[in-house]
């Protein structure tokens, strides 16, 4: 009997010696299997770029305005923004609720008496050109709608129910619209009647209106603005303006151009030496950076500050509503490509990155333009054999392992 116990404890032993030789083998081909297959490498188009070296400075903007005339129930026919001259008529004033729905149905009626002349006008145009100006002009709309630009999506729907109108008409399912508009004139005619007697608030010179709600909270003058010293005028900033008057139909900004003042320390000051161009935005409101002029630069070493003066020829609706605001000035802006700066390596002394072409993977020098602390800036001229060797669209790796000038991937 006992032999026959040693001969399955010996059995026993090297069933379990197999199991273990079967595991290792098995856990070595995981770890290969994890070495080959998780070797990620995450990748950025290098794309065309704009960066700016800027800085952001509290300050005031003002305009030279005349102030709108003109309370109470006030229905606006024009833009706040529009460009109105002298006699022009701003709002009228409305008696009662009803009057302003009467508007807004007068507007309407007169939109689509204009939208259904227009469509008649366009018989013997080829189909196939109809065709596509209504494809392009519902994608415009449903561009309009996905984006929430909804100050362009009345337009956007009178040019898509134009194009439409003008297609049934070349193709016979609509004779023409002369009966509905002839039905909406005089309904047009009915209630423009009862509103012509309506008093009614006009422009007393040229400019840029803007309506109460729309014009700054408080009022400046830029005369006193002109001549602060940069201590005056951090003062004036601390202190704060006066508040605009809300018992007016509005305001009218008579000239073309609009000014920032702001108080900078010299350090800033110095970014600005022989500076006179840049752009500016207001971050959240005007946010497309507008070209404008370093007017004045003028330093106090005594107080550690410096007064800035810029000026702006760029007016609209978003614009006229500036008060108080934090303003980002790009003192030079530069035009490239962009990279990230995870994908920036040293090689040899040589700043570059790595750029994947197929299943390779090469290492390409860079020559920087500018960087912030996110992104690398970069010549968009890139050519091999020259300090910045990368090109444009090219696919950048900016996350991966064991990265080497002509390894495979």
């Amino acid at each position: 009997m006992e032999p026959k116990k040693t001969h399955t404890f010996a059995g026993q032993i090297a069933k379990f010696s197999g199991i273990v030789l079967l595991a290792a083998v098995s856990l070595y081909v995981v770890v290969q299997c994890f070495v080959i297959f998780h070797q990620s490498y995450k990748t950025e188009t290098a794309i065309a770029y704009t960066m700016a070296d800027s800085v952001t400075l509290d300050g005031v903007v003002s305009f030279a305005t005349v102030p709108v005339e003109g309370s109470g129930n006030l229905g606006y026919l024009v833009q706040d923004g529009e460009r109105v001259s002298n006699g022009t008529v701003l709002a009228e004033c409305y008696t009662d609720d009803s009057q302003g729905l009467l508007r807004e149905r007068l507007d309407r009626l007169e939109r689509t008496i204009d939208l259904l002349s227009k469509s008649q006008n366009s018989t013997g145009t080829d189909l196939s050109v109809l065709t596509n100006q209504t494809r392009q002009a519902l994608y415009n709309l449903l561009d309009k709608l996905d984006t929430a630009e909804y100050s362009g999506i009345a337009d956007a729907e009178d040019d898509f129910l134009l194009a439409q109108n003008r297609l049934q008409i070349n193709t016979g399912q609509t004779g023409d619209f002369s009966q509905t508009i002839s039905t909406l004139q005089a309904e047009y005619d009915e209630i423009n009647g009862q509103l012509s007697s309506l008093q009614t608030i006009t422009a007393s010179t040229n400019g840029y209106f803007s309506s109460t709600e729309a014009a700054p909270t408080i009022t400046t003058d830029q005369t006193a603005l002109d001549d602060a010293t940069p201590a005056e005028l951090q003062q004036m900033l601390a202190d704060g303006f006066p508040a605009a008057d809300t018992n007016r139909a509005g305001q009218i900004a008579t000239g073309f151009s609009w000014r920032f003042y702001a108080v900078c320390d010299l350090d800033t000051a110095k970014r600005f030496d022989g500076v006179t161009s840049v752009k500016i935005s207001v971050p959240g409101k005007q946010n497309t950076p507008l070209a404008a002029t370093l007017v004045e630069l003028t330093t106090s070493e005594e107080e550690g500050i410096a007064k800035l003066v810029f000026e702006c020829q760029t007016i609209n609706a978003e614009i006229l509503s500036f008060g108080e605001e934090t303003a980002q000035i790009d003192i030079k802006t530069y035009e490239g490509i962009r990279i990230s700066k995870e994908a920036l390596h040293i090689v040899d002394g040589a700043r570059g990155v790595y750029v994947k072409y197929g299943n390779l993977q090469r290492f390409l020098k860079i020559t920087t333009l500018y960087e912030d602390e996110n992104y690398i800036l970069i010549p968009d001229n890139g050519a091999i054999g020259t300090d910045n060797e990368v090109r444009l669209y090219d696919e950048i790796i900016v996350q991966g392992t064991n990265l080497q000038d002509g390894k495979l991937l």
